[in-house]
């Protein structure tokens, strides 16, 4: 059965992955009846949809694509995990494949498989407090800059709450590796 979708202009973070867990299961179903473009954006989707729920809780900007990316660099970067990064940038290109059909089915099935690992971990960082982090390069500071909306950032700037802008500094004992 199909996850039901919210009603039209919710938009809660509780909505978002509700709707990224529909779109990973549309995208393996389309990927079953050998439509790889739909299989393709809807992977792209589940994890956009995921990211849009931390940046939600955080605060922070997440209307475009290029916000979504940096968002999962960012998270990728705060929770020091690769394949955070990883299944961003491939759903990233499956959406590019969306438009340009280049990848296979193969190439599409791998992509799924790391989001679907990632996604639970996406959802658990969502309710988690965020962790520390300090502006190391240019390519932060300019990350984070865009999705707090915060020009001032500077190389060397830290922040016990990941840069959220709806937490307060605090413990992280989050119980995340």
């Amino acid at each position: 059965m199909t996850t039901p979708l919210p009603q039209p202009g919710t938009a809660t973070p509780e909505d978002r992955t509700a709707i990224s867990r529909r779109f990973l299961q549309q995208a393996r179903e389309e990927l079953q009846r050998d439509d790889r473009l739909q299989a393709s954006e809807k992977t792209w989707g589940a994890v956009a949809q995921a990211l849009k729920a931390i940046a939600q809780r955080r605060g922070w900007r997440h209307r475009g694509h290029d916000y979504v990316v940096d968002i999962g660099h960012q998270i990728g970067k705060e929770y020091g995990d690769p394949d955070i990064v990883a299944a961003t940038d491939k759903a990233d290109q499956l959406h590019r494949n969306f438009y340009e059909n280049n990848d296979n089915a193969v190439v599409i099935e791998r992509t799924m498989n790391l989001v679907e690992d990632v996604l639970p971990l996406l959802e658990d960082i969502q309710v988690a407090a965020p962790r520390p982090f300090t502006i190391a390069t240019r390519e932060d500071r300019e990350r984070l800059r865009l999705i707090t909306g915060d020009r001032s950032l500077q190389i060397g700037g830290t922040s016990p709450s990941g840069f959220s802008l709806n937490h307060s500094p605090g413990p992280t004992g989050d119980g995340l590796g």
